[in-house]
C-alpha cells in the first residue's frame, strides 16, 4: 500500500545523518514503492555522496525522491501520511501544527540512533504523547531481537555475490584503481585518529607478519577526516600525488564516494575501519572483519555503546578471538595501537573472517529496518 512519507534531516555528524536519511529514502521508494519527500538543512552534505543531486535547487526529484531544502516557513506545506524526524531533529512548529489539523493525523516516528544496549528493546516502538497532542513513536535500529534491525537493500545479496566472485583475481576499485590479489586491502574511513599512523609504523617494521597469502598491504583512504591522523609528510604526499609508498606498504587517497561505490569498497577490502553509524552498518552487511571508530561524546557515553556492541558481536565466540576483537575496538578508539594487537589479528584472521560471515547471517534474522518500518505503518492503518 503506497503512502506519502516526509523525512526530516538535520546534519550534525558530518555525513552520518544524511547518509542514513538518504539510504532510508531510497529503500522506502525503490524497495517498497512509497512516495518519499526528504527535507534537508545542509544540501551540500547530500551532494558529496549523491552525484545526481544538485544542492543549488530548492526542490528537485532525484532517483524518484523529492528533495527539499529545510524551509524557514512550513505553514503552506501539507504533511505526509507518515512523518519521520531522524535522530530527534525536531519538526518545524508550523509543520507540527499542520499535522495536528489533519482529519486523519499522520503517523509520527522518531528514527533513533543505533545502539546495541539492552534497554533499546524496551523502548523500541514505544509511543510518547507530545505537548501538541499527537503521539510520536520511537523507532530504534538495533542488533538484537525486538529492535528495528539494520537497513539493507533487497538486491544487496546479489550484488555482494557478484563482487565476491570478481575478487578472486586482481581487484578493481570504483575509481578504476587495480590492486593485486596478494595485497592485504584495508579501507580506512574514520575520524582523526593517531592510531592510523601507529598502524602504518607497525606495518613498516621488518619481518612483521601478514595474514597468510598476502605479501603487501594497501590502505585505501577515502577523502575525509582520516587524513588528519597521518604524519604531516604523508598527508602532504597524498594531497599532491594521491599515493604514498614505503617498502611493502601502499597508501591511496580516494575521492569521496557515493554510497554505492563505498559499498563496493567495503566488499572488496579485506579489513574495514569505519565510523559513526552509516558506514558501521554497511561494514556489518559486508561480512568482513571491521573496526569501529564510534563518534566520541563529551560525557564518554560512547564507551557504553562500544562495550554493548562488543558484547553483542563477540557473544559465544572462542575466548582468544573475542579478546582480539575487543582489544582492537578499544585500542582504536583510545587512539593507542601496539604491535601485539596486529600480531593477534594475524593469528586469528581466518576465525575473524568466518565470524564476520556468521554475524551478518544473524542480523538477517532480526529483519531489515525499512521493511520493519513499513510493516509497522501498515499495522497502524
Amino acid at each position: 500500500m503506497n503512502k506519502t512519507w516526509d523525512l526530516f534531516c538535520r546534519v550534525i555528524d558530518n555525513y552520518g545523518d544524511i547518509g542514513v536519511s538518504w539510504r532510508l529514502a531510497k529503500l522506502l521508494h525503490h524497495d517498497h514503492q512509497q512516495t518519499v519527500r526528504l527535507w534537508l538543512d545542509q544540501p551540500q552534505a547530500l551532494a558529496a555522496m549523491e552525484p545526481d543531486y544538485d544542492p543549488g535547487r530548492e526542490q528537485q526529484v532525484c532517483h524518484g525522491i523529492t528533495i527539499r531544502h529545510w524551509l524557514d516557513d512550513f505553514s503552506e506545506i501539507q504533511p505526509a501520511t507518515v512523518v519521520i524526524e531522524t535522530f530527534g531533529c525536531e519538526l518545524p512548529t508550523a509543520y507540527r501544527q499542520a499535522m495536528r489539523n489533519q482529519s486523519a493525523q499522520p503517523i509520527w516516528l522518531n528514527l533513533e540512533y543505533l545502539s546495541a544496549e539492552s534497554w533499546v528493546s524496551d523502548f523500541h516502538l514505544r509511543p510518547s504523547k507530545q505537548p501538541c497532542g499527537l503521539d510520536k513513536t520511537f523507532f530504534f535500529p538495533g542488533l538484537r531481537p525486538s529492535t528495528g534491525g539494520l537497513m539493507r537493500e533487497g538486491d544487496y545479496a546479489q550484488r555482494q555475490q557478484a563482487i565476491t566472485k570478481s575478487t578472486t583475481q586482481n581487484t578493481t576499485l570504483p575509481n578504476g584503481l587495480t590492486l593485486a590479489k596478494n595485497t592485504f586491502k584495508i579501507s580506512v574511513f574514520c575520524y582523526e585518529n593517531n592510531a592510523l599512523q601507529e598502524l602504518i609504523n607497525i606495518l613498516s617494521e621488518p619481518h612483521i607478519p601478514l595474514p597468510k597469502g598476502y605479501d603487501s598491504v594497501t590502505l585505501l583512504i577515502p577523502a575525509g577526516r582520516a587524513h588528519g591522523g597521518l604524519a604531516r609528510a604523508i598527508q602532504t604526499r597524498l594531497a599532491t600525488d594521491g599515493y604514498w609508498q614505503q617498502g611493502r606498504i601502499h597508501l591511496y587517497s580516494l575521492p569521496f564516494m557515493s554510497q554505492t561505490d563505498y559499498d563496493q569498497l567495503l566488499l572488496k577490502a579485506d579489513l574495514n575501519f569505519v565510523r559513526g553509524e552509516e558506514s558501521f552498518v554497511r561494514a556489518q552487511w559486508a561480512a568482513k572483519p571491521f573496526v569501529w571508530h564510534i563518534y566520541p561524546t563529551d560525557d564518554d557515553a560512547h564507551w557504553n555503546k562500544l562495550h554493548a556492541f562488543n558484547d553483542a558481536y563477540t557473544g559465544g565466540m572462542e575466548s582468544q578471538l573475542e579478546q582480539t576483537i575487543r582489544d582492537w575496538q578499544i585500542a582504536w578508539n583510545q587512539q593507542q595501537l601496539n604491535k601485539q594487537v596486529w600480531l593477534d589479528l594475524v593469528n586469528h584472521w581466518p576465525a575473524w573472517q568466518q565470524h564476520a560471515i556468521h554475524w551478518a547471517q544473524q542480523l538477517e534474522k532480526i529483519g531489515e529496518l525499512s521493511t520493519n518500518l513499513v510493516k509497522f505503518v501498515q499495522s497502524k492503518v
